[in-house]
């Protein structure tokens, strides 16, 4: 079972993502130890577009680092780079999610509330879909209120 799971855990890379981790890790690995530490992963990270902070670096490290020894070996980096891309994954998510509440009425701190008129308008006039958006408004409007807040706009998104 423990197999089946590491490599499931590998399979979240694409062979692409692999290649271009190996590429990175060795161009960083500086005295051919074939581990790198905290601020040889600093670079890598950077390289790769990311800014992390030093609590995210130790963080990242700690994470992964089996053996504790304050560095990390290609597979610990691997696992790195499978948990940052999950992370920034869930990040985008919630934060389109946010993006198109507000965009509807509601405030960025997830507080406020779209209006039903608002969303019929938007699916029916501005994008022209024809799915019945009043039926999916009153399965989600649990209160009622022809207002649908964060939580019941998400349900509705997800549909």
């Amino acid at each position: 079972v423990i197999l089946i799971v590491k490599i499931f855990r590998i399979m979240v890379l694409t062979q692409e993502e692999i290649d271009g981790c190996r590429e990175a890790f060795l161009a960083f690995d500086k005295d051919r130890s074939g581990t790198i530490d905290v601020w040889e992963l600093r670079q890598v990270l950077e390289a790769m577009g990311q800014k992390p902070t030093e609590e995210e670096l130790f963080q990242m490290i700690s994470e992964v680092d089996d053996n504790m020894s304050g560095s990390i070996d290609f597979g610990e980096f691997l696992k790195v780079i499978e948990n940052q891309k999950e992370r920034a994954e869930n990040f985008d998510d919630e934060n389109d999610m946010i993006d198109a509440f507000v965009a509807c009425g509601g405030k960025a701190n997830k507080e406020g509330h779209v209006k039903r008129e608002t969303l019929v308008r938007i699916i029916k006039q501005d994008f022209g879909l024809t799915i019945d958006i009043e039926e999916l408004i009153n399965k989600i409007d649990s209160d009622g209120s022809g207002e649908i807040e964060f939580d019941e706009f998400k349900i509705l998104l997800s549909s």
